[in-house]
């Protein structure tokens, strides 16, 4: 009989040990713009659009932020028109009414969160992922809401600290939001994992301090790009597995060594 059969209590804690700290993403990783909210706002101007389009063009605006950043190596300074405008455009919305709409939607962004939506099965992965043993917390950019819409869906409970880079006063990409999460947490980064799905936010700012990086891609839309990937957060349990067993199969350092320039790099 083995020390560790002997001594379960010490066997389980080098399996905690072992299993990487998980740095996850907010937006567009556990919480979504309210697609509901938004489908029944288009309705109201006459267009009859399916709530999860939304969430559809939410990743493939996304998709286009990373390819200009790819093939151009700079970051956007900023969207000229509200999110939410976009999105009514992306759907179909014409010009017009899609700047109506959005000046409603933008009126209710500042009394309730647009991002205040969540699925079941974001839950459900949370739980899952907290009964094997994974240590959580949220590494997010945001206007300082973060935590009280992860307490309003019932969230928090899952996660050690939240990081909201309006709260911390720095945004990822810049490394000093990582290494403040690192510090704090007690992490070499080597031990963490970060999720999320901006390759270009969360996936390099991660990999540039030497974090781990999975990247989420709901709508296959990265499929010959570098890096590792999952759908959403539903396959993360079992590819936390197959990471377990083989990590060196899995490019997950992948934009280490990717230059870019950002504001107040030296």
């Amino acid at each position: 009989m083995t020390v560790d059969e002997l001594n379960p209590d010490l066997q389980r804690h080098a399996e905690e040990e072992m299993k990487p700290y998980l740095l996850l993403d907010a937006g567009g990783t556990l919480l979504f713009v309210d697609q509901d909210y938004l489908s029944r706002l288009a309705d109201t101007h006459g267009y009859r659009i399916e709530a999860r389009r939304f969430y559809e063009e939410h990743f493939r605006l996304v998709h286009w932020f990373d390819t200009y950043v790819s093939t151009r190596r700079q970051f956007l300074s900023g969207l000229s028109e509200p999110y939410s405008q976009i999105l009514f455009r992306l759907v179909g919305l014409s010009e017009e009414e899609a700047g109506r709409a959005a000046q409603v939607a933008e009126v209710r962004h500042e009394r309730r969160n647009l991002w205040e939506f969540t699925f079941p099965w974001i839950v459900e992965t949370l739980g899952q992922l907290r009964d094997e043993g994974y240590r959580m917390s949220i590494i997010s950019n945001a206007d300082g809401r973060v935590e009280e819409e992860l307490h309003n869906l019932e969230m928090r409970g899952y996660f050690e600290r939240v990081y909201d880079s309006e709260v911390v006063g720095v945004r990822k990409p810049h490394p000093a939001i990582y290494e403040l999460a690192l510090n704090d947490l007690g992490l070499q980064p080597e031990e963490a994992l970060f999720v999320g799905d901006m390759f270009y936010i969360d996936v390099w700012g991660a990999n540039r301090v030497g974090i781990p990086g999975l990247h989420l891609d709901p709508l296959g839309l990265y499929e010959r790009w570098p890096g590792a990937r999952i759908q959403d957060l539903r396959q993360l349990p079992a590819w936390l597995k197959e990471y377990a067993d083989a990590p060196e199969r899995f490019d997950v350092l992948s934009l280490r060594d990717f230059s870019l320039l950002l504001e107040g790099d030296e």
